[in-house]
């Protein structure tokens, strides 16, 4: 064999060697797979979740089961809910709760029913409740619906237009106070008996129920 021949051998030999099956595994058990989805997680924007349906149907039906249940006869939760209607209509939005309830007291009505009805005012209603309260309360006054202060702005046109509009915030306010003053009681006098009747029945069948027992 020649020189060449030899050295040629020992190289395979050599390389062989290298090759070891357990070397092999070692290699490709070390060597990085393809990139999983969570070794490159991407970044995800969170939004706030939004309150679901039926929480906001719970928490309306404890406040009406809350509101049924307050102490005092049905006429009185009635003229305590009357009592806070007539004031929402009114131009006090910000003060109304501290308006309603000292009238509540000073007629012997029931409070909790004033200062919850009062709130049919709310940032959310205001501007169509107070709208409608200006045009009634300016139609009756004779006022323009259209303050003067915006075509001809003066000192003078400002008081003016500050005046007409308060005047006709209250005199509106007040008509409408009266009517939905008088609809909320009878509406809420029919739904405190009705709620409360039922209630009695309850009551009775299960002591019937629980004497049969």
């Amino acid at each position: 064999m020649s020189p060449a021949t030899h050295s040629c051998h020992s190289r395979e030999d050599r390389a062989g060697s290298s090759l070891d099956p357990a070397k092999i595994q070692e290699i490709f058990r070390e060597r990085p797979g393809p990139l999983r989805e969570q070794d490159h997680p991407t970044e995800q924007t969170s939004e706030p979740p939004n309150p679901p349906p039926g929480r906001i149907r719970r928490f309306a039906r404890y406040f009406y089961d809350r509101f049924l249940r307050l102490h005092g006869s049905p006429e009185q939760v009635a003229w305590g809910a009357a009592v806070g209607f007539f004031v929402a209509m009114t131009p006090t939005m910000g003060i109304q709760t501290l308006l309603a309830v000292p009238i509540a007291a000073f007629f012997r009505v029931n409070k909790v029913a004033a200062a919850a009805t009062v709130w049919l005012t709310n940032p959310v209603t205001a501007p169509f409740i107070y709208g409608f309260n200006y045009m009634a309360g300016a139609k009756l006054l004779g006022y323009p619906l259209k303050a003067p202060f915006f075509s001809n702005p003066s000192w003078e046109t400002l008081w003016y237009s500050s005046k007409s509009v308060f005047l006709s915030l209250m005199v509106g306010g007040t008509l409408t106070g009266i009517v939905v003053g008088v609809a909320g009681y009878f509406f809420t006098l029919g739904m405190v008996r009705a709620a409360r009747e039922k209630a009695r029945k309850l009551r009775r069948k299960k002591k019937e129920s629980n004497i049969f027992l």
